[in-house]
């Protein structure tokens, strides 16, 4: 993966990792991860694991994550959430075709230049003159390449997908860096407005799915420059 794409996981200490799920509100299907936290996180810590890139490796695979079940006792079902919510945090590059509201011409010469992800279009708009060459190179809108930018920025945000982001980009909340600076009350009502006006999903989000965004939000690093 690409440098600064995603959060440091070496940078997240193991036990930031165990408050993080302390205060959570898992969904039913993990709810297991809250189940005898310390002593689940102690046997952890007499593995060697102090932080999310120590864990990240120990269950990198399905298959290392039963053979860590038989060495330490941890139950296999466990693990497999755990391996699970800790990849939740370098979430999968988004296709840019899924970003509503953009012209079938200007995804076609991106990705006719082989940018079809939000990865590739990572590596290629980290600045201004970034986004100006590219321009120039394939003509296209600078205006359609400043919001696949900022939708590129949004995404890389653990739980955002690119539905998401459009609708925290229509409300002015369009960076990672103005996501961690908001506040979530009125950052939540902007978002419900923006989604009623335009009925992008149905899906229900709550001021707590925003608060947490915004937490999240702050450890995405702050690389595109606008």
């Amino acid at each position: 993966m690409v440098e600064n794409y995603h959060i440091d996981l070496k940078k997240f200490p193991l036990k930031k990792f165990k408050k993080e799920i302390e205060d959570s509100n898992p969904l039913p299907s993990r709810k297991i991860l809250k189940d005898h936290l310390d002593e689940r996180f102690k046997i952890l810590n007499e593995n060697k694991v102090d932080n999310l890139q120590d864990l990240a490796n120990l269950l990198k695979t399905p298959k290392k994550a039963r053979e860590f079940a038989e060495k330490s006792g941890l139950p296999e079902d466990y693990l497999l959430i755990l391996r699970r919510e800790v990849n939740s945090y370098t979430p999968n590059p988004v296709n840019l075709d899924k970003f509503p509201g953009f012209e079938d011409e200007t995804l076609i010469k991106l990705k006719n230049a082989g940018i079809k992800t939000s990865l590739h279009l990572f590596k290629r708009v980290k600045t201004s003159e970034d986004r100006e060459k590219l321009t120039a190179e394939l003509g296209i809108d600078d205006g359609a390449l400043l919001e696949l930018t900022k939708l590129t920025d949004l995404v890389r945000i653990k739980w955002v997908g690119p539905v998401f982001a459009r609708i925290f980009l229509d409300s002015g909340t369009d960076t990672t860096e103005k996501v961690a600076k908001s506040k979530p009350t009125p950052l939540y009502k902007s978002l419900v407005e923006i989604n009623k006006q335009k009925k992008y999903t149905k899906s229900k989000f709550t001021e707590s799915d925003v608060e947490v965004c915004i937490k999240l939000a702050n450890m995405v690093p702050k690389i595109i420059e606008y």
